[in-house]
């Protein structure tokens, strides 16, 4: 079973506006994740009432496509603003997708109440 796993250190948002053809659904969101240079992952977020289309492997441009509900870009939009390190993984198998931090100390948030 082929499972790709990288770290993303890089991305940028982009919000879909509008769409050009009636039979294709776009993304709300598009989320473009990078390892240094290297475009890695895309994460497309649909309305959240909507059957997502399946996660995807180009193994020409060896770029993953992870689909997501809206409902769930303000965590992940959290978690790549905040968190270090992250990666995702991905199984051409299962067609099963996510993104993830790495391993962290408990308790290391600013705001924990031992600290204030």
């Amino acid at each position: 079973m082929n499972i790709i796993t990288r770290e993303i250190n890089h991305y940028w948002v982009h919000f879909q506006a509008g769409k050009t053809e009636s039979k294709i659904i776009y993304p709300e969101i598009i989320v473009k994740c990078y390892h240094d240079d290297d475009f890695i992952m895309q994460a497309n977020f649909y309305p959240d009432k909507m059957k997502l289309p399946v996660n995807y492997h180009d193994v020409n441009s060896k770029l993953v496509y992870l689909r997501f509900p809206v409902s769930m870009y303000a965590n992940i939009i959290d978690i790549l603003r905040n968190e270090k390190p992250i990666y995702f993984s991905f199984s051409d198998k299962s067609k099963l997708g996510y993104i993830r931090t790495g391993k962290e100390p408990i308790g290391e948030g600013e705001n924990d109440a031992d600290f204030v």
